[in-house]
């Protein structure tokens, strides 16, 4: 038997993926509604398609532009491999569905408060004042994950500030703008032609900076979405006895982006090989994306930690050449090693910005 704590979309993967192969699997969720409240942007890489077919029962836009805008106001507009916006309600209770119809049992209303190791099993306790014995705990339980801090498992971890507001304003909607500046970035991003996503992430500061970004593209705020972002640890511990941590609860989030739907299902998928093979998840996760999410942190450290205004204006004029933006529209931005070495061969300008990281 397997508990997954948490039916967000790398939970509800998770079991999709551990009930096609043959494992009793009950989902535990302390809110009502699955996907509620919402405290994701919703956007997603094309390497969607490779994790599952996208559905207009959830895709509520598509990209195929960005525009990065500095501090000074230049930018440079660059084509996409198609990003999909999805409505995060309908795309997390899409995945429960998938998850049910492989034979997954959901539980709403069951906030996890601690577990108990007992033999060979586990015996979870909820507020609710349900008590229930698995053999395998799966924390998909968000940034805070309580299955982290029951089983010693949470460490040191770090968050990043996500500030967001959904805004009645004119915007084209094919393009996803973002604002990179000293302190935060920003993105303004289009759920169709009269409503965007607004928000920014700042390690302080939050409504400052979102403040400073509103002023930029002013409209209605029909509706806040904020929330904090894990940032990536590699030293993270996900695996414990028979306890595992996917998802945020992993930080299994792309520091450059605070992206974290499809590392966490990529995750998600190497958790139900390693129990159905009996190998370590760790290894498994680790060696599918362990070392692009060490890239994003790297990123994240160079730009949202040390970079000041005059290294932001640097970066876009150096991106607006033809052959860059050429060469980023062709690649999808999940792995991105190999995007970043062949912009140094073509620029080696960009090499000026490794000092950042020591």
């Amino acid at each position: 038997m397997v508990a997954i704590i948490g039916a967000g979309p790398v939970g509800n993967h998770a079991a999709a993926q551990l009930c096609k192969r043959g494992f009793t699997v009950d989902v535990y969720e302390e809110h009502a509604v699955i996907g509620k409240p919402v405290q994701c942007t919703g956007i997603t890489t094309f390497f969607l398609n490779n994790l599952m077919k996208p559905k207009d029962e959830f895709v509520v836009n598509r990209i195929s532009r960005t525009k990065v805008f500095a501090p000074d106001g230049s930018s440079v507009e660059i084509a996409l491999p198609k990003n999909y916006i999805v409505d995060r309600t309908k795309f997390d209770a899409y995945l429960a569905a998938v998850a049910q119809s492989e034979g997954a049992n959901y539980h709403s209303h069951h906030r996890f408060i601690r577990s108990e190791k007992r033999d060979n099993n586990y015996r979870l306790y909820f507020a609710n004042g349900k008590e229930v014995v698995t053999d395998h705990l799966i924390g998909a339980d968000g940034p805070l994950s309580a299955v982290a801090k029951s089983n010693g498992m949470f460490g040191q971890r770090k968050f990043i500030i996500g500030h967001q507001a959904r805004v009645k304003i004119p915007c084209e909607e094919d393009l996803v703008e973002f604002f990179i500046d000293e302190g935060y970035f920003g993105w303004s991003v289009p759920e169709n032609s009269k409503i965007a996503r607004l928000g920014i992430c700042s390690l302080d500061k939050a409504q400052h900076y979102f403040d400073k970004l509103y002023q930029m593209r002013k409209g209605k705020i029909l509706e806040w979405q904020s929330g904090i972002i894990p940032l990536y640890d590699p030293n993270v511990v996900t695996e414990k006895d028979s306890v595992y941590l996917v998802g945020d609860a992993a930080t299994q989030v792309k520091a450059s982006t605070l992206g974290g739907i499809i590392p966490g299902m990529m995750a998600a998928e190497e958790l139900a090989r390693a129990l159905a093979e009996g190998k370590s998840y760790e290894r498994l996760w680790r060696k599918r994306i362990g070392f692009a999410l060490w890239t994003h942190l790297m990123i994240h450290k160079i730009m949202l930690q040390r970079f000041k205004e005059k290294d932001y204006n640097k970066l876009v004029r150096l991106v607006r050449q033809p052959r860059i933006t050429t060469l980023i529209s062709t690649r999808d931005r999940e792995f991105p090693s190999l995007l970043l070495a062949k912009m140094a061969l073509l620029e080696p300008r960009f090499l000026q910005f490794i000092r950042f990281l020591f």
